[in-house]
């Protein structure tokens, strides 16, 4: 700044600054200290913007005190006090913006750009807020406007892209643990169909021993026996979703462990509109629910 304002002067200067002080500003940022391209413009711009409450401390003191120089520097030395709020309450969530996706940090940024354009392009590089009368003003009043109406709507839109990725996460989560739960359901039906083609020489020998000493009525309730712990891990088909009987046939078996009546009447026919995961995540949480309101009901 000092070679610029010793070779060119200070008119020179005070249009070169961004050239001089932000740009840079902007580069140590991205390729110093790694932070995201989106942050460092929108750190060092609304930098700029904050000056703004400052140099009007110093314009209002100027205004009471006869356009007195002095007493606009002297004013502008709520710099400090300005600057440890902003450090301590407006500096952390600019820090939280670096983990936004750069939607959320594109909508962040138009506000301090557009303010840090116009106050260029009508203060710095011509006098036309000054001396451009109602056109200008008007101007700035519609753009304004305008800037509202499209932060607004990129807000909303960006709300909305959110909630929807948080239910699909929400649901995708639910789906997990039913699917987590249906896959513990088939190892165990595995692991004891194994058990059983292992023993069934066992079972043989034990009945024909039993047929062979006339011992019928053993022979018949054993065989009984095997077929109900068989039938407990059985699939029944109550509609032609295979997903859904898996699911409707691990909560019948649950409430008749508990015994507790149920009856399971499917008409559904066409699951073809379904996400089936969205599917077996509405009938596992009712189902799941349902049991438990039975468990209550009955201990209490």
């Amino acid at each position: 700044q000092t070679l610029f304002y010793v070779f060119f002067g200070e008119a020179v200067l005070y249009r070169a600054y961004p050239l001089l002080i932000h740009i840079p500003l902007i580069i140590i940022l991205y390729f110093i200290f790694k932070q995201n391209i989106y942050v460092s413009v929108i750190s060092v711009i609304s930098a700029y913007l904050l000056c703004t409450p400052r140099k009007w401390f110093g314009t209002a003191a100027s205004y009471f005190f006869n356009c007195s120089p002095v007493a606009a520097y002297v004013a502008i030395a709520v710099t400090i006090p300005f600057l440890i709020i902003v450090v301590k309450y407006i500096s952390p969530y600019m820090v939280r913006l670096k983990y936004e996706s750069r939607a959320v940090l594109a909508v962040f940024l138009i506000l301090p750009l557009a303010y840090y354009v116009l106050e260029y392009a009508f203060t710095v590089y011509t006098d036309l807020l000054y001396t451009g009368g109602a056109v200008i003003l008007e101007f700035v009043d519609s753009f304004i406007v305008l800037l509202y109406v499209v932060f607004s709507l990129l807000t909303v839109e960006i709300l909305r892209q959110k909630g929807k990725a948080e239910r699909e996460n929400l649901m995708l989560s639910v789906a997990a643990a039913q699917a987590q739960k249906e896959l513990a359901r088939i190892y165990t039906a595995e692991k004891q169909t194994a058990i059983y083609l292992y023993d069934l020489r066992h079972h043989m020998n034990f009945i024909r021993g039993c047929i062979d000493e006339e011992r019928y009525e053993d022979a018949k309730e054993y065989i009984n026996k095997i077929c109900n712990q068989a039938e407990s891990y059985k699939v029944v088909k109550y509609c032609k979703n295979e997903a859904v009987n898996i699911i409707l046939s691990y909560y019948v078996e649950r409430v008749k462990e508990q015994n507790t009546e149920i009856a399971v009447n499917v008409t559904a026919e066409d699951f073809s509109r379904f996400q089936i995961t969205d599917l077996c995540s509405l009938i596992s949480n009712a189902l799941e629910n349902a049991v438990h309101d039975c468990e209550k009901t009955e201990n209490g």
